[in-house]
C-alpha cells in the first residue's frame, strides 16, 4: 500500500484486497476481527496525514480503507479514536476537495462508534476552529461534515443542532449556488435525522426552502404558460446552461420541503396551505430534473395527507365541524384548481420523465380525494389522449394513463365518464390496437370498466351507447378471437367480451350467436378456463336474457366436469354458472344432465369451504323447482352433507340462510310424493346423531356429536325451527323439546339442542300457550350444568321475539328476585338485549320495560365477581346505545358519585359496549362524554384503572376520532401505566419457596396494548420518539411485554421507518441481551420454549430492522447479526424465521395488501 512509483501495480493490487477483505470478513469471530482491525489501523495510522504519503492516489486509498474500517469494526479500534480524530480533523482544511470529502466520510464513521466525550470534543473543536473562517472553502467543508455527522449519529448531534443550525440558515445568504445546494441538503438531513431537536426551526427552514424553491436567477418565467418555451440553450450568446447550476439550489429546496412533509404528519394542514400552493407554482420550472422532483415531492404530501384522511373514510368514524381532518380534505381541494391546470400543462410536455410523474401523481389523487375531478376531469381528457397516442410516449407512459383512466372510474360517478364518452372510447380502442401486450391488457380492462359504467343494467343508462357499438365490438373481437396472443390479453379480451354482452347484449343478439362458440373453445383451453367461466357468468346472468341456448349442453357438460378439478377459484365459477343456467334454462336441461350435476354438488358441501358450499347450495334450491327428479335421486348424500354442515361452529350469515332454503326446498318436493324428505322425516334426520349419542351412551363412546362445539348446535336448531314452522309442526316439536328437557335421563346435548330448537322457533312463534315451558326452563335453572343453563338463557332471551309483552315481564321480574339463578337471567337479558332492534323486537316494543331493566342493573352494579360484573356492564351499555341523550349522563352520575370501586369498574365497562365500529346516534353524545370515563385512568384504584385502560383500547380501536382532542392529556397517563411499581410487587411463600408476585401486570399489558392500538389508529398524534423510549423500557419487562414490544418494533419499522433508524442502537442493546441469555440449569421444559419462543420473537423484530433503509450501513444491526451468526441455534432460528417471514410477505403481496410506507 505504501511502496513508492515503481510499484504501482502492487500498491492498486494491496488496496483492492484490503477493502476486499474488511467488506467480506464475517462478524461471527469478534476476536479475530478486532485483531486484524486493529493491526490494519495501527500501520495505516501514521499515513493518514498527507506529509507521510508519496502520492495523492495513494493518499485517498488509505482514507477510504480506514474509513471502512471505522464503518464496519470501528467498536474495535476504541483505543485509536482519539488518535484517528486527531489525524482527520487537519484535512477537513485539506486544498483537495476529494481529501477533505474522504476525511468527513471518515469521521462520520467515527462518531457513529466513539464516545460521548470524544463527540463532544470534535463538536467543540468544529465551532472553535472552522465556523468563524470567512473561507468559503472552509464554510462548505463545515455544511458537508455536519451532514455527515448528522446523517451517522443524528441523536447524538441532536444536542449540539442549536449551535449549528443558525449558522447554518446564514450561509445560504452567501451567493454560491454550490454552498447553498450543500446547505439544503444538511437541513434535509436535520429534518430526517434530529428529529425532536429540529423542531424549533422548522418554520425557519421552511421559509428559506420556499424563498430559493423559485431561485432562478438567469431567467424569466413571465408570460411564459408552458414548460416547453423553458430557455433553452444558447449557442451563440453570453449565457449557457452549462454554467448554470442554479437549479441544484431549487432541488435542494424541494428536498427539505420534501422532508418537512414526510417527517411532520402532525403539520400537515399548514403544509397544505404553504407549501402545497408553492409546489403547484414550480410545476412550470424549467429544468426536467427540478420539475420531477417537485411533482415527487407534491406526490408525498399527497400520501401524508391519505394517512391523515386514512380514519375519516372508516365507516367507524363521524365528523363534525371541528374535526381538523375535515380541514385537510378543504385544504387539499382548494389547490386543486391550480393543480390540475399545471398538470394539464405537464401532460403534453415533451420530457417523458414530467408526463410519467403527472399521471402518477393524478393516480395517487384520486385514491387519496375520490370525487376529486367531477369538474376537472373535462380539461385532462386531451392530455391523457396526448400520453396514449403521442408517438414518443413509451410504455410506461401509457401504462400509467391506464392505470390512472381506471382509478377515476373507480373513485368517480358515472355522469364524469358520460360526457366525455366519445374521446374516451376512441382513444381506448386505439391503445387495444397496441403492440405491447401490457398496454393491451389494461386497455381492455379499462374498456371493462367504461363499458359497466355507461350502460348499467340495475338503472337507468347516462346515454345511448348505440352509436359507440360499432367501435367497441370489433377491436375486443379482434383480441378475443386470436388465439396467438399473449396469456393476459387472452384473459382480459375475455373478461371484456363478456362485460360487453352483460351491458350491451341487447345490441348484440347476432353477434353473441357467432361468440359463443369461441367462448366453449376458450372453456375447453385450460389456461383460459377461468377467466372464461367468469366471463360466461356475466353473460348469462345479465337482465338483457342473453340467449346461449345454442351452446346450453356444451357448457353444462364441461362444467359438470370442471366441479371435480382442484382449482377452487374455476369450481365456485363453475357453480355460478351452472345455478345461473339452472335459473334461466331450468326446463331445457335434460334430466341426464341436472341429474349429472347434482350427483357432483354433495361433495362440494363441506365445512372447509362455506363459500362453495353455500353456492352449491343454491343451485340445488334452483334445480329442486325444475328438476326435483333429479333431487330425489341424490336425496341421501344432499342430506347428509346438509346435516353434517349444519353442525359446523362456524356456520352463519348467508351461508346457513342458503342451508335453510335448500332444507326448505327438499321439504317441498318431500311434501308431494317422497317419504323421505317430508318436514317430519327431515327433523328426525337433524336430530337422529344427539339422540343417537344418548341412546348408545353405554356402549358406545360418545363420537358421532359430541366432538361438534356447542356452536353447532345454532345452526341444527334453525334448519328443525325452519322446518317445523314451514310445516306447521312448530307446537308440536316445541312440546317434544320441552318433554325431552323435563326427561331426567336426557343427556345435556339433548337438552342444549331442544333449548337452541325452542328458541329458534320462539323467536317467530308465540310459545306463551306452551302449558310447561316456563316449567323446563326452571328445572334447566336447577338441575343443568352450566352449558344448558347457557342455552336455557339464550332460549328464554329470544323467545321474547314471539310474545315481548308476555316474556320480557317474567325476565325482569326474575332480575328483581335475589335468587341463585342471577347470572343466567342476566346472560337472559343480555341476549335479549342484543336482539333490539331486529325483525321482530322493536325499541318501541320494549320501551314499557327499559325503567325496570336499567334500575334492576344498576342496583347490581356492586357485585364483587368480575364476571358478574363485565356481564351486568354489557346490559347497560346495550341499553345506553339505544337511548344514549338519556342514559349516558345517568352512568355519568353513578359514576362521579359512588365511592365504590367496583360500581366505578361496571359503568366504565358499560360504556366500553357501547363503543362500536361503525356509525351510531351515540357517536356525537360519546364525543362530548368519553373523556369523563376515560379521565378515571388517574383513579387511585389499580382495578379501576386496568378497566379504564380496557376501554381506551376500545375506543382507539373502534372508534380512534373520539380520542383526537383528548390524546394529550390521557397518553401520559397511558405511559404511567407501563411502568413497573415496587410497591405493587409483593413476595409469597409457597411451601419451602417464595415467589414474586406483580399485581401491576395486567395493568401494564393492559397499557402496551393501548399504546400498541394507537400505532395503528393515532399514529400521527404520537411524538415517535417518546413512544419508542416505553417502547424500549418493555423490552426490560415480563415476558409478556417483551413479546409485544418486538410486534411493536415490526410495526414501527413499517409505519416510522425513518424515526426507528435513529432508535435502532437502543433496541438491538436489549435484543443483543435477550439473545445472549440463557434459561436457568434447573429450568423445566415449559421455560425452555418460552424462552425459544421469545428468541423468536427478537429475531422477527431484527428481520424488520435489516429492512430499514441503509440498515446496511447501521453497525448496531451488524453486531447483532454477528451475534446471531456466532452461536449455531441461533443461526439455525434464523433461517427458519426469515424464511417463514419471507412466505408470509409473498402471500401478502399476493392478496394486494398495501406496501410498507417508507416515509
Amino acid at each position: 500500500m505504501t511502496c513508492d512509483k515503481d510499484h504501482v501495480q502492487l500498491r492498486d493490487i494491496s488496496s483492492m484486497a484490503l477493502k476486499t477483505v474488511f467488506q467480506e470478513l464475517p462478524n461471527t469471530n469478534q476476536i479475530l476481527v478486532g485483531n486484524l482491525a486493529k493491526r490494519v489501523t495501527g500501520k495505516l495510522h501514521p499515513f493518514i496525514s498527507k506529509e507521510n504519503v508519496p502520492e495523492v492516489s495513494i493518499h485517498l486509498e488509505i482514507l477510504e480503507i480506514i474509513g471502512m474500517l471505522l464503518q464496519k469494526h470501528g467498536n474495535h479500534l476504541t483505543s485509536h479514536h482519539a488518535g484517528l480524530m486527531d489525524a482527520f480533523f487537519p484535512l477537513l482544511k485539506n486544498a483537495r476537495p476529494a481529501v477533505r470529502k474522504r476525511a468527513i466520510t471518515a469521521l462520520s464513521n467515527l462518531v457513529n462508534v466513539c464516545p460521548e466525550e470524544l463527540f463532544d470534543t470534535l463538536i467543540k473543536r468544529v465551532l472553535g476552529e472552522l465556523t468563524h473562517s470567512a473561507n468559503m472553502a472552509d464554510a462548505k467543508t463545515v455544511v458537508q461534515f455536519l451532514e455527515g455527522i448528522s446523517r451517522a449519529a443524528g441523536r447524538q448531534f441532536g444536542k449540539h443542532l442549536n449551535q449549528f443550525i443558525g449558522y447554518v440558515l446564514e450561509l445560504v445568504k452567501k451567493d454560491d449556488d454550490e454552498l447553498r445546494e450543500n446547505v439544503f441538503h444538511t437541513l434535509e438531513t436535520f429534518l430526517q435525522k434530529c428529529h425532536t431537536d429540529v423542531t424549533p426551526y422548522v418554520p425557519q427552514i421552511v421559509e428559506v426552502s420556499l424563498q430559493y424553491l423559485s431561485y432562478d436567477p438567469n431567467y424569466s418565467y413571465e408570460g411564459s404558460d408552458e414548460t416547453d418555451d423553458a430557455l433553452e440553450e444558447d449557442d451563440e450568446g453570453q449565457f449557457s446552461d452549462d454554467e448554470d447550476i442554479s437549479w441544484k439550489v431549487r432541488r435542494g429546496a424541494v428536498k427539505c420541503l420534501e422532508a418537512v412533509v414526510t417527517t411532520r404528519r402532525e403539520w400537515i394542514l399548514d403544509s397544505l396551505r404553504r407549501i402545497s400552493p408553492a409546489l403547484i407554482s414550480r410545476f412550470n420550472d424549467r429544468e426536467d430534473t427540478v420539475r420531477v422532483d417537485v411533482v415527487t415531492a407534491f406526490l408525498s404530501l399527497l400520501q401524508q395527507t391519505d394517512h391523515t384522511l386514512g380514519d375519516l373514510r372508516r365507516k367507524s368514524d363521524f365528523v363534525d365541524q371541528h374535526d381538523p381532518r375535515a380541514g385537510v380534505a378543504e385544504a387539499l381541494k382548494e389547490q386543486l384548481p391550480a393543480l390540475i391546470q399545471a398538470l394539464k400543462r405537464l401532460l403534453v410536455n415533451k420530457s417523458i420523465k414530467s408526463r410519467q410523474a403527472s399521471l402518477q401523481l393524478l393516480g395517487r389523487l384520486v385514491q387519496v380525494l375520490p370525487g376529486s375531478l367531477n369538474d376537472h376531469f373535462a380539461v385532462l381528457v386531451p392530455g391523457i389522449e396526448f400520453c396514449l397516442t403521442d408517438k414518443t410516449s413509451v410504455s410506461n407512459i401509457k401504462l400509467d394513463a391506464l392505470y390512472f383512466v381506471q382509478n377515476t372510474i373507480a373513485t368517480h360517478p358515472a355522469e364524469l365518464f358520460a360526457r366525455q364518452a366519445g374521446p374516451l372510447i376512441k382513444v381506448l380502442m386505439r391503445c387495444v390496437a397496441d403492440n405491447f401486450y401490457k398496454v393491451i391488457a389494461e386497455s381492455l380492462r379499462a374498456v371493462e370498466q367504461l363499458v359497466a359504467i355507461l350502460r348499467p343494467v340495475d338503472r337507468p343508462a347516462l346515454l345511448d351507447i348505440s352509436p359507440f357499438v360499432p367501435e367497441l365490438y370489433p377491436g375486443v373481437l379482434t383480441r378475443f378471437r386470436d388465439p396467438a396472443l399473449d396469456q393476459e390479453i387472452k384473459e382480459q379480451a375475455v373478461s371484456c367480451m363478456g362485460q360487453l354482452f352483460f351491458s350491451l347484449g341487447d345490441h348484440l343478439r347476432d353477434e353473441l350467436k357467432q361468440c359463443l362458440p369461441v367462448f366453449v373453445d376458450r372453456l375447453k383451453n385450460e389456461p383460459t378456463r377461468l377467466s372464461t367461466m367468469k366471463a360466461l357468468v356475466k353473460v348469462t346472468s345479465s337482465p338483457l336474457r342473453n340467449d346461449v341456448s345454442p351452446v346450453l349442453a356444451d357448457l353444462l357438460t364441461l362444467s359438470t366436469g370442471f366441479l371435480r378439478k382442484n382449482l377452487r377459484n374455476l369450481r365456485l365459477a363453475t357453480l355460478e354458472l351452472i345455478g345461473a343456467l339452472s335459473r334461466d334454462y331450468g326446463q331445457g336441461i335434460g334430466a341426464p344432465v341436472m341429474s349429472n350435476i347434482i350427483k357432483e354438488l354433495p361433495a362440494l358441501i363441506q365445512e372447509s369451504d362455506l363459500t362453495i358450499a353455500q353456492v352449491a347450495l343454491h343451485v340445488i334450491v334452483a334445480a329442486g323447482n325444475t328438476h326435483a327428479a333429479a333431487i330425489r335421486e341424490h336425496k341421501e348424500p344432499i342430506v347428509a352433507r346438509i346435516v353434517e354442515i349444519s353442525r359446523s361452529p362456524v356456520m352463519q350469515g348467508s351461508t346457513l340462510t342458503a342451508v335453510v332454503e335448500a332444507i326448505k326446498i327438499l321439504a317441498v318436493i318431500g311434501s308431494k310424493d317422497d317419504t323421505d324428505l317430508k318436514p317430519t322425516v327431515l327433523i328426525k334426520r337433524f336430530l337422529q346423531p344427539v339422540y343417537e349419542n344418548t341412546l348408545n351412551s353405554q356402549n358406545i363412546p360418545e363420537v358421532v356429536f359430541s366432538a361438534t362445539h356447542r356452536q353447532g348446535f345454532f345452526g341444527t336448531a334453525k334448519c328443525v325451527a325452519a322446518l317445523a314452522l314451514a310445516s306447521g309442526t312448530d307446537a308440536a316439536v316445541v312440546a317434544a323439546c320441552i318433554t325431552d328437557i323435563l326427561t331426567k335421563d336426557s343427556s345435556e346435548n339433548v337438552k342444549m339442542i331442544s333449548l337452541a330448537v325452542i328458541a329458534e322457533i320462539g323467536y317467530y312463534s308465540d310459545l306463551s300457550s306452551q302449558p310447561k315451558l316456563q316449567e323446563a326452563f326452571h328445572f334447566v335453572f336447577e338441575n343443568g350444568k352450566d352449558d344448558s343453563k347457557t342455552f336455557a338463557a339464550m332460549a328464554l332471551g329470544k323467545i321474547c321475539g314471539g310474545n315481548v309483552r308476555k316474556f320480557v315481564p317474567n325476565i325482569i321480574a326474575e332480575l328483581e328476585n335475589e335468587s341463585q339463578k342471577q347470572y343466567v337471567i342476566l346472560n337472559a337479558l343480555k341476549e335479549l338485549i342484543h336482539l333490539v332492534p331486529s325483525e321482530r323486537i322493536s325499541i318501541e316494543g320494549i320501551a314499557p320495560f327499559v325503567d325496570r331493566m336499567w334500575n334492576s342493573l344498576l342496583k347490581r352494579a356492586g357485585s364483587v365477581e368480575e364476571g358478574y360484573r363485565n356481564l351486568l356492564g354489557e346490559c347497560l351499555g346495550k341499553l345506553t346505545a339505544l337511548e344514549p341523550v338519556r342514559f349516558v349522563p345517568l352512568l355519568i352520575d353513578v359514576l362521579q358519585k359512588t365511592p365504590a370501586v367496583q360500581v366505578r369498574c361496571t359503568m366504565i365497562t358499560a360504556i366500553k359496549f357501547t363503543v362500536s365500529d361503525e356509525r351510531r346516534a351515540i357517536d356525537p353524545v360519546l364525543k362530548d362524554a368519553i373523556g369523563v370515563f376515560l379521565g378515571f385512568l388517574n383513579d387511585p384504584d389499580l382495578t379501576v384503572r386496568r378497566t379504564a385502560l380496557t376501554l381506551f383500547n376500545c375506543v382507539a380501536h373502534n372508534k380512534p376520532v373520539l380520542l383526537k382532542d383528548k390524546l394529550n392529556v390521557l397518553l401520559p397517563l397511558v405511559y404511567k401505566e407501563t411502568c413497573i411499581k415496587e410497591e405493587l410487587i409483593r413476595e409469597v411463600e409457597m411451601g419451602p419457596f417464595k415467589h414474586e408476585v406483580d399485581d401491576g401486570l395486567d395493568c401494564r399489558k393492559a397499557a402496551y396494548e393501548c399504546l400498541y392500538t394507537l400505532l395503528d389508529s393515532c399514529l400521527d398524534q404520537l411524538n415517535i420518539f417518546e413512544f419508542m423510549d416505553y417502547v424500549s423500557r418493555g423490552l426490560t419487562d415480563h415476558y409478556d411485554i417483551k413479546t409485544l414490544c418486538f410486534l411493536f418494533i415490526r410495526r414501527l419499522v413499517q409505519s416510522a421507518p425513518l424515526s426507528v433508524t435513529q432508535r435502532v442502537d437502543q433496541f438491538v442493546v436489549e435484543i443483543v441481551k435477550l439473545l445472549q441469555s440463557k434459561a436457568k440449569p434447573n429450568a423445566v421444559k415449559q421455560e425452555h420454549e418460552k424462552n425459544d419462543e421469545l428468541k423468536r420473537a427478537a429475531l422477527r423484530a431484527v428481520h424488520s430492522l435489516t429492512l430499514l433503509p441503509e440498515s446496511d450501513k447501521s453497525r448496531s444491526i451488524a453486531e447483532v447479526m454477528g451475534t446471531i451468526k456466532a452461536v449455531p441455534d441461533l443461526a439455525a432460528m434464523w433461517e427458519h424465521v426469515k424464511n417463514e417471514l419471507t412466505l408470509t410477505a409473498v402471500a401478502t403481496h399476493a392478496q394486494g395488501d398495501v406496501p410498507m410506507d417508507t416515509n
